[in-house]
């Protein structure tokens, strides 16, 4: 395998690899050392005290995650941040992670604009996450540029983004290995499939749109969507319907509605609706609902 393969390798892995899957990724041996891990994180010492920045890289991933051996993060620490000097992305995207765990924002932030400045997408994503929104989007297109799904997401996420757009960013996502990105890849289908009377792919829809993890949330639009799931009998439709009500998200605040909504839930058989609507937290704040309940 060659160098650039290996990286690539070290770079795309979450876990990281154990110290033999990474000592036979970047030496491409064949055979595996006697000894086991313990063998194999020695060597993969030994190569980096020999100037293999890759060795660097990943022996101290391995470390700071447990991969394979105790984890040590003191130690990994010392190996990724010589492997980050070297030039290594992956290594400095992983030593802000490690460095975040231990409360160091100002050290992850530098880490990762390192590692992002060297072409490695997910720090570019995670750079992007915490950046004030005029630099947010610079970074989400560098990331999704680079391969990091999140980049694409966050994107896709945009209210200002076109949807023709946010179609194709949600696509790239999805290739990329994002499950999110593959269910919002989803939504025109969807779209059409509620337009022609399917209720199941009104509430699928319903819920991509709710959660917001892919696509702009749209409470109003949900709740439209579970509506019609509910009119056509899926009780989850009328379930999730009723909980937008119940906690004004995206729609009024009203708990006659939710309750109407949930009965008619439980009376299609559904064990949620039945339970929330005898909510006994809601119940004890309604103690003249609570007097009706049998």
């Amino acid at each position: 395998m060659t160098a650039l393969l290996a990286l690539a390798l070290l770079a795309g892995v979450s876990p990281p690899p154990a110290p033999c899957a990474a000592y036979e990724a970047i030496f491409a041996r064949g055979q595996l050392l006697p000894g086991g891990e313990p063998a194999c994180a020695a060597a993969l010492a030994e190569a980096c005290d020999s100037g293999r920045r890759l060795a660097c890289a990943a022996l101290g991933a391995a470390l700071s995650v447990g991969a394979g051996v105790p984890a040590d993060l003191p130690r990994a620490r010392g190996l990724l941040e010589r492997a980050c000097r070297a030039g290594v992305a992956a290594a400095c995207a992983a030593l802000g992670d490690l460095r975040a765990r231990a409360g160091d924002g100002t050290g992850a932030a530098a880490a990762r604009a390192e590692g992002c400045a060297l072409g490695d997408g997910a720090a570019c994503a995670d750079l992007a996450r915490a950046a004030p929104e005029g630099s947010s989007r610079a970074l989400e297109e560098r990331a999704c540029d680079l391969g990091a799904p999140e980049g694409c997401i966050g994107l896709a996420r945009r209210d200002a983004t076109p949807e023709v757009e946010r179609a194709a960013l949600v696509r790239r996502a999805c290739a990329l290995g994002s499950a999110e990105g593959c269910e919002a890849a989803r939504a025109p289908e969807l779209a059409r499939g509620c337009d022609a009377g399917e209720a199941p792919a009104c509430l699928a829809l319903g819920k991509l749109l709710q959660e917001g993890r892919a696509l702009p949330g749209d409470g109003a639009r949900a709740a439209a969507l579970y509506g019609r799931a509910c009119d056509a009998g899926l009780a989850e439709g009328c379930v999730r319907l009723g909980l937008l009500h119940r906690f004004a998200a995206g729609v009024p605040l009203d708990e006659d509605r939710a309750a109407v909504l949930l009965e008619r839930a439980c009376r299609l058989g559904d064990d949620d609706g039945c339970r929330l609507r005898d909510d006994p937290v809601r119940l004890r704040a309604d103690p003249e609902r609570a007097a009706q309940t049998p």
